[in-house]
């Protein structure tokens, strides 16, 4: 009996008795444990399953809040992309209007556009001579507004000193103590004469001078000409201060050709001397057809020894001695 088990099942109908073996009872309870075993690996895969879809879940809640993110970074830079677009336009329209106006002034002086070709191939030297070198320093800005004391701030980007901001510094500005005065560094008139606040200039002198040059002086302490004056090379126009946004007694210098900036240094040091340097180191004004067009008109000129005389009356001839020997008859 040790290798059998008896297996008794009870219904309404009396109670019946099954004799297994004790082999099969090993497989049945081999077979239950396999079947638990399997229910509880389930269960584990199940429970994993879950696990992980819930990681999914939140990781695809995640990429959606980050796509429409994204989506509404994406219109924002489209929609700045469109600004940026119609900001170039326009800034195109306004470099096409510039164009258009500095041709038209290059009219009205008569300067003719020429190809930019190398400035020392179209300057024939030679054939400027010191006349019209003189002729040409009277008449374009040269040399220092104020006797040179050194400079306390270079034309070009800086850092402000009193604003602590980066910005393009459209002048140099010149040491020069409270009242020193301020000498016109070439033939020209007066532009403007006045003081203005919200550019930080303060006294302002504008001076046009001939074929589109322009100086501003900035900061003065007073003016000696006013609006609609002409000047000459050498007259004392200010007088050196400390207006506008100014942090000490200098003089604020710039030149202006057709509207654009250049570096006022190059035209302090430009003399009879050293005449050609500025054709090379300022390559931004068209100085061949300048120069061209200043030796067309020194040609047309009347020379010192073509000046027209003085009409001479004729004067009476004195009586001969034949004309008075026949009145006295």
């Amino acid at each position: 009996m040790r290798d059998k088990m008896t297996i008794t099942i009870t219904d309404l109908h009396g109670s019946k008795h099954f004799t297994v073996h004790q082999i099969i009872k090993k497989v049945i309870l081999y077979i239950i444990a396999i079947i638990f075993l399997l229910f509880i690996v389930a269960a584990l895969v199940i429970y994993f399953l879950n696990h992980e879809i819930e990681t999914l879940n939140t990781t695809i809640s995640e990429l959606e809040k980050r796509r429409i993110a994204l989506e509404t970074e994406y219109r924002a830079l489209e929609k700045e992309n469109g600004k940026l677009k119609e900001k170039i336009a326009h800034k195109s329209e306004e470099l096409k209007s510039m164009e258009d106006r500095i041709g038209e002034i290059e009219m009205m002086i008569g300067v003719k556009p020429l190809p930019q070709t190398d400035v020392w191939k179209r300057i024939d030297f030679a054939s400027i001579d010191a006349q019209l070198r003189h002729r040409i320093l009277q008449m374009i800005p040269n040399g220092s507004p104020v006797p040179f004391k050194g400079v306390t701030s270079r034309f070009g980007w800086r850092i402000n000193p009193i604003l602590k901001r980066k910005e393009f510094h459209r002048g140099i500005d010149l040491k020069a103590k409270r009242g020193t005065p301020v000498r016109a560094p070439a033939d020209g008139i007066v532009e403007f004469a006045n003081m203005q606040k919200r550019s930080g200039y303060g006294n302002l002198l504008i001076i046009s001078h001939n074929y589109g040059f322009k100086t501003f002086y900035g900061h003065l302490k007073s003016f000696k000409v006013k609006l609609g004056d002409s000047v000459k090379k050498g007259d004392i126009v200010a007088y050196t201060g400390n207006t506008g946004l100014s942090n000490g007694p200098h003089l604020h210098y710039e030149i202006r050709y057709l509207q654009m900036t250049l570096n006022p240094r190059n035209f302090m040091k430009w003399n009879i001397k050293n005449f050609s340097d500025i054709f090379e180191k300022e390559k931004r004004v068209k100085w061949a057809s300048l120069i061209d067009l200043l030796m067309h008109q020194s040609k047309n000129l009347p020379s010192q020894s073509q000046k027209p005389s003085r009409p001479q009356t004729e004067r009476a001839q004195p009586p001969s001695r034949t004309a008075r020997a026949s009145s006295a008859k």
